[in-house]
């Protein structure tokens, strides 16, 4: 998951001005844009590159109305059902269950970790709880980024985001480890 420094754009206060509803905004363009130079092109949840994606509500504007237009809980998401936000919305979360898992603004990178096979390990209840949510251990995420690890044992001089340019964090730990 990526950790996302959010910074509301100046157009953000216009745009939500007098809107009642979600669907009281028909142009959403410029906030998708804004959203995706944020997210560096990525997935906030994979870390995949966006090809096809919505913006997601981290905390659910049915369980949260209050925070329906509040810039720090807009991310985009892949559409992907098996994981990411469309695998978070289906999970069922209680009101209470969202402050058991970590969103990409609060996200504690040091409480997880990964394995060269792929897998995200969560250090703590809430890590793991998080993983699990999003389904970030799926086994096609697994296997591209088992893939990453593999291909990546050729490329260690090169800068490893800008060659794959998606799971920043796993690149991150695959640099930290390179010597392992």
């Amino acid at each position: 998951m990526l950790k996302i420094a959010k910074t509301k754009p100046n157009f953000f206060d216009k745009l939500i001005r007098d809107k009642k509803s979600w669907q009281d905004i028909p142009d959403r363009k410029e906030l998708r844009e804004n959203l995706f130079k944020e997210q560096s092109g990525m997935c906030a949840y994979c870390e995949i590159k966006l090809k096809s994606y919505h913006i997601d509500h981290f905390f659910k504007r049915d369980l949260f109305p209050n925070l329906t237009f509040d810039y720090n809980n807009l991310f985009l998401s892949c559409d992907c059902e098996n994981n990411c936000a469309k695998f978070k919305d289906k999970f069922g979360l209680t009101k209470e269950e969202f402050y058991n898992i970590f969103s990409p603004v609060d996200i504690n990178l040091d409480e997880f970790e990964y394995s060269f096979t792929g897998d995200i390990i969560g250090k703590t209840d809430k890590a793991k709880r998080t993983i699990e949510v999003f389904n970030l251990n799926s086994k096609s995420l697994v296997e591209k980024r088992k893939t990453i690890a593999i291909n990546c044992q050729y490329c260690l001089e090169f800068d490893l985001f800008e060659t794959f340019g998606e799971f920043k964090s796993f690149l991150e730990f695959l640099e930290r480890n390179k010597d392992i």
